[in-house]
């Protein structure tokens, strides 16, 4: 049996639920297929029961500070995995197969294999499709442990299943998983252990916010194990060997009833991918910036497509496909996004845009500022006893953008949509400053610390206007002597009372007089993008003086050339912005990923030659292929304007200058024809792209 749909999507989790909703509003038949469980790993073993199990074991936790341990609080602590899957149940019963058939969506459970570059089976059922979305989502990555029993082994995938909680914890991995789970358990009574490879406990946290988060463990009795890399596990006993630089320099053993694995995760990976032309390696499935895996009618989004496995970059970018599926392309995946991260310990952290390591690699460290407002410092935390925590604020000095801020403390994932905000559509400090935010809130750190900025700035303010002056010393003489020059070509001009074609005649008539002509003239025209002199003169002026042949040939060399020396002018002149944080972000990415194929369709079409030069290098795309894609780029228009000169007179050209009574008919159709084939080649080349 056949049955054909608009669009199939491969995954009920965050991402596929998602696109699948987003394409049946707009009208599309919609195919939905789940292999194991509707709402996908966020909702049973992921996002969902793990914050429940949090919310229990600091309920409990709060509880017992306050009344100590009491038989009320006891039974409270032994209902926690009750608790989570009643919280899953409840999340679940609005994501059954027919709250989504309700809206027009087909459900199908079972696991989906790709048949062909348009189809799939699901047991003996054969779906086709306009466009497919994989969404499979990814799965705890395991290690192999000599000694370690199976019925020992907890992921977050069984972890919620549990009906007590192990006396002993032991945990490999200190990622978001790990600490969480970890201080989820201790605060319920587990003797929890956490063993890392890393050097640093929490070392993707900011190197502030890394020791507070470890002390905070630590008061809760959780050993913390670095350097740690396990050797073998005997009778419930688990051997680490501690290195320093790959050498061994001590062994730890630890005991435990349940051992967590928590290093990481791999890509749930559908079956038949290579019978419909997709790409993949253990990592994920492989797709371009727009998300397209390399079968063009084929999507991957969330967990088996992204780097960053969160269920909200899950959720944006299945939104974002749709869209661009919709709209056939015209609005595009926009990968430049600042992406927030939250790991929802006590203390909260949160995270978003650069570091200060990666500020400092991209910006340098005299152009940015680094601000630190401790909880200390907000009156809604000190009335909850909550002050251990602490902002850290990354900014360019001088406008204010925020380049990154990392969080640590009570409402820190709350906090944190204000910065994700203000990165996202480039809300200086400056501006934060004047923003009313309610008393007392706790985002009331966030006004500290805009005022700590614009304070230090003011007081700055010197410095900083001295060293940009200072590193802009050698733009601002070049500036200055390029226009000096180019006042000084229109001041001769107009002082002869010469035109842009008289102009050219005498540069001709001057080169005519030497034997180097052909050599002087490919050495005018390489430098004339810097005096802006137009181009059409001297192409028609070379086949008048040099012939089609050798008129083209010249030219050709010496439009690549003024190429580069107008790629060279944008590149030392826009050596300092940052346009990929910009607006323009995605479509500077993506200029630079295709260089050859976007230049040499612009090209075709007769786009500003020099303007079109100068955009490529203040973008700092690849010279190789610009120049390249330039000197093919140019021939037809070239050959066209020579040609026109050398069927020219040159008497007529000085009388009447460059007008259209120059052109002949039949020249003129040629310029045409040739301008309708670089369309086409140009729109040729589009879709070559494309597929």
């Amino acid at each position: 049996m056949k049955k054909m749909y608009d669009v199939i999507v491969i995954g009920a989790g965050s991402g596929g639920l998602t696109a699948a909703v987003g394409f049946s509003k707009v009208g599309k038949s919609v195919l939905l297929v789940e292999r194991e469980h509707m709402g996908g790993e966020c909702t049973n073993s992921g996002c969902i029961p793990s914050k429940a199990l949090l919310h229990h074991a600091k309920q409990y936790h709060l509880a017992k500070q306050i009344s100590g341990e009491t038989t009320k609080g006891e039974t409270y602590a032994t209902g926690a995995f009750t608790y989570v899957r009643d919280t899953i149940q409840g999340i679940l019963a609005d994501e059954t197969p027919e709250t989504f058939e309700k809206l027009g969506i087909d459900v199908v459970m079972g696991e989906a294999i790709f048949h062909s570059k348009h189809s799939i089976t699901v047991g003996e059922t054969q779906y086709t499709f306009k466009t497919a979305i994989i969404a499979t989502g990814s799965s705890p990555r395991l290690i192999n442990v000599p000694g370690l029993n199976e019925t020992d082994i907890l992921t977050n995938q069984n972890v919620f299943t549990l009906e007590a909680l192990p006396a002993k914890t032991l945990i490999i991995g200190a990622g978001p998983i790990g600490m969480e789970l970890g201080q989820a358990f201790a605060m319920l009574g587990s003797d929890v252990t956490i063993a890392a490879i890393e050097n640093e406990f929490a070392s993707l946290e900011d190197v502030t916010i890394r020791p507070i988060l470890k002390d905070a463990f630590q008061s809760l009795g959780i050993a913390i194990h670095l350097n740690a890399f396990i050797n073998r596990i005997e009778h419930k006993t688990a051997f680490f060997d501690i290195k320093d630089d790959k050498r061994i320099v001590g062994e730890v053993h630890v005991g435990f009833d349940k051992v967590l694995i928590a290093v990481g995760r791999v890509p749930n990976l559908p079956a038949g991918m290579p019978t419909a032309g997709i790409h993949f390696d253990e990592r994920s499935v492989t797709v371009d910036t727009q998300h397209r895996t390399t079968n063009k009618n084929v999507y991957a989004i969330g967990d088996v497509a992204q780097r960053l496995k969160f269920t909200h970059t899950a959720d944006d970018i299945a939104r974002q496909v749709v869209t661009r599926v919709v709209s056939k392309g015209l609005i595009k995946v926009n990968q430049r996004k600042a992406i927030p991260k939250v790991t929802y310990t006590t203390p909260e952290i949160a995270q978003v845009g650069l570091s200060w390591d990666e500020a400092v690699e991209k910006y340098s460290e005299e152009r940015i500022m680094r601000i630190e407002v401790p909880f200390t410092n907000n009156d809604r935390a000190k009335t909850d006893s909550k002050t251990g925590g602490i902002l850290i604020v990354v900014a360019q000095r001088i406008n204010g953008a925020i380049l990154g801020a990392h969080i640590a403390g009570p409402a820190a994932g709350e906090i944190l949509t204000l910065f994700t905000l203000a990165i996202d559509q480039r809300i200086s400090l400056w501006k934060l400053q004047k923003l009313i935010i309610a008393y007392p809130t706790y985002s009331l750190i966030v006004k500290k610390a805009a005022d700590q900025f614009v304070g230090r700035q003011f007081s700055d303010l010197k410095t900083d206007v001295w060293n940009t002056l200072k590193r802009h010393t050698p733009k601002i003489i070049a500036g200055s002597v390029w226009i000096a020059a180019i006042a000084s070509l229109w001041y001769y001009q107009n002082t002869q009372n010469l035109t842009a074609t008289q102009t050219s005649i005498q540069i001709f008539e001057f080169i005519t007089l030497s034997i180097w002509g052909p050599l002087l003239y490919i050495l005018i025209y390489a430098v004339r993008p810097v005096t802006f002199f137009p181009a059409t003169a001297l192409t028609i002026l070379a086949g008048i003086f040099y012939g089609f042949l050798w008129g083209t040939l010249y030219t050709l060399i010496a439009a690549t050339l003024a190429a580069t020396v107008a790629y060279s002018v944008g590149r030392f002149f826009g050596s300092d912005l940052r346009l990929e944080n910009t607006r323009l972000g995605s479509w500077v990415t993506a200029l630079r990923a295709n260089t050859f194929f976007a230049v040499l369709t612009t090209r075709l079409i007769f786009l500003p030659f020099d303007l079109l030069s100068y955009a490529v290098g203040i973008l700092r795309a690849p010279f190789l292929p610009f120049i390249i894609a330039t000197f093919f780029g140019i021939i037809l228009g070239t050959a066209t304007f020579v040609s026109i000169g050398a069927s020219l007179d040159l008497e007529t050209y000085k009388t009447d200058g460059f007008s259209l009574d120059l052109f002949q008919v039949e020249y003129l159709a040629l310029a045409a024809a040739i301008f309708v084939i670089s369309i086409g080649l140009s729109k040729i080349l589009k879709r070559k792209q494309n597929t």
